[in-house]
């Protein structure tokens, strides 16, 4: 990780806060209007120009606090920098320290600043469409009643993560060593404040994600592509300490060599690395995520390739789940993998709803008549998304390795089209990410032939390990 280029000191702050100043004054003035319309009885406008002000002046105030908190936090960092220029983990208080504290505090801030300024825009400007609506019998506007719904949405969101934090607190990771070296291993300790009653254990999760921002203002936005994924169950323990009860759970993940390492020397392109703990435990479940220097250091240049580092995890044996769709049977006509239709019905239904919404929209745009350009451009994408959604639940593969030779055959509802590959032309079968629903990615299964061409032999698979099991049971198949 290289440093980030700071932004140009004084100026670039001076810019932000006298933007922010505007914000507070267009409040503070409009809450004043707001004042003189509730004098002379006009309750409507003075509600409409009340919750106007307090958004801007919300807005303007808080933007003006956390300038000055960024400022003093980059001028904290640069100081770091500038003392370890070659050592990035020291950059950050806590990851020097080895003790990272989880995000459940900043998440549930976060939550309710953006469920309270979605509301305090959505829920007047709708009363005032729907008004309209009504007014002028253009029953289709009432389609706006779907963002103050999504702002209910988000004020359930901010009031779950704020009973989370209430009965959890703020969870710290202990990490050993600083940093964690890839082609080593990440290793620690989470430590939850109370006893977790986690009586089928905890799923940890390590991620690298390379997060890209495109556009700027209003067309900015914020993508995050999943690089590596690895799961691991975890038990915990509970044990007393200075500050009462306390539950310790293990941390241990095994790191790719060929991985990413952290880098935020491009605020508009960074890899992360993130480690996410939940639980289901009795009313609302346990969940907390920290964010974790990884980097390539001279522990990993050391590893010779193909060795297994000292502290590698001990291989377990893989068992494919009783819940897994995909089945793998031995006969005359070789090794059999078959991919069933809908083998991953919850990302299919979450395609299944998107498509249903975009719809919505779609027909909302119809019904308005507007400009022939858009229900031209939403038409399109609801088609590529309902060929999506129809893979998802009608998708069927089937793959046969068998007589010097792999057959692919995929198809909806039955496996019709065939390609057929010679055993000798295959170099490699592996495994890469395929499809990423959120935060969850789905692997598939690739041939790579001799000449670097690669056929998808299955794919959204959701479980890394089992679709390493079936890559080997194809390589085993091929050499058999």
């Amino acid at each position: 990780m290289k440093p980030t280029v700071p932004m140009s000191g004084s100026a670039g702050l001076g810019c932000l806060v006298l933007f922010m100043l505007l914000f507070a004054a267009v409040g503070i003035f409009t809450m004043g209007q707001g004042i003189i319309h509730a004098t002379r009885g006009d309750w409507r406008n003075a509600a409409f120009l009340g919750l106007f002000g307090l958004m801007f002046g919300l807005v303007g105030i808080g933007g003006i606090v956390a300038a000055m908190k960024a400022r003093r936090i980059a001028s904290e960092e640069d100081a770091r920098r500038a003392k370890s220029p070659d050592t990035p983990w020291l950059w950050r208080p806590d990851w020097a320290a080895g003790k990272i504290e989880d995000s459940n505090r900043t998440t549930m801030y976060g939550a309710w600043g953006f469920a309270v300024l979605w509301n305090l825009i959505s829920i007047p400007s709708a009363v005032l469409a729907v008004k309209a609506a009504i007014e002028q019998q253009k029953y289709a506007a009432l389609f706006v009643l779907v963002f103050p719904a999504v702002g209910i949405a988000l004020a359930i969101w901010a009031i779950r993560a704020t009973v989370r934090f209430k009965r959890f607190g703020v969870s710290r990771l202990d990490l050993e060593p600083i940093p964690a070296p890839l082609g080593r291993s990440l290793r620690g300790t989470v430590v939850a404040a109370g006893a977790l009653d986690a009586r089928d254990g905890l799923l940890l999760t390590l991620t690298c994600v390379r997060r890209v921002i495109t556009g700027s203002g209003k067309n900015r936005s914020t993508s995050e592509r999943i690089l590596w994924q690895e799961e691991r169950r975890a038990t915990s323990r509970q044990t007393r300490s200075a500050e009462g009860m306390v539950t310790a759970i293990p941390v241990a993940f095994d790191l790719p060599r060929d991985g990413e390492p952290c880098d935020n020397s491009n605020p508009r392109d960074m890899v992360l690395w993130r480690l996410a703990v939940s639980a289901e435990v009795p009313g609302v479940d346990y969940a907390a995520a920290f964010e974790v220097p990884v980097f390539r250091t001279s522990e990993s240049d050391a590893l010779l390739s193909g060795e297994p580092p000292a502290d590698a995890l001990p291989a377990e044996p893989f068992m494919q789940a009783p819940s897994s769709r995909v089945r793998v049977t031995r006969n005359r006509r070789g090794t059999e993998i078959l991919y069933p239709a809908a083998r991953n019905p919850g990302a299919a239904a979450g395609i299944t709803a998107f498509l249903v919404i975009w719809l919505g929209v779609l027909v909302a745009l119809v019904v308005l008549d507007a400009p022939l350009l858009f229900p031209l451009v939403f038409g399109a994408i609801a088609l590529l998304l309902l060929w999506i959604a129809a893979i998802s639940w009608l998708g069927v593969t089937q793959v046969t390795v068998g007589d010097g030779a792999v057959t692919v055959a995929s198809g909806l509802i039955a496996p019709t089209r065939e390609r057929r590959l010679a055993a000798a032309d295959i170099a490699e079968v592996t495994t890469k990410i395929g499809m990423q629903a959120g935060s969850t990615p789905y692997y598939d299964v690739v041939l790579v032939s001799k000449d670097g061409k690669k056929v998808t032999a299955g794919g959204s698979i959701r479980d890394k390990r089992e679709a390493e099991w079936l890559a080997q049971t194809m390589r085993d198949a091929l050499r058999g």
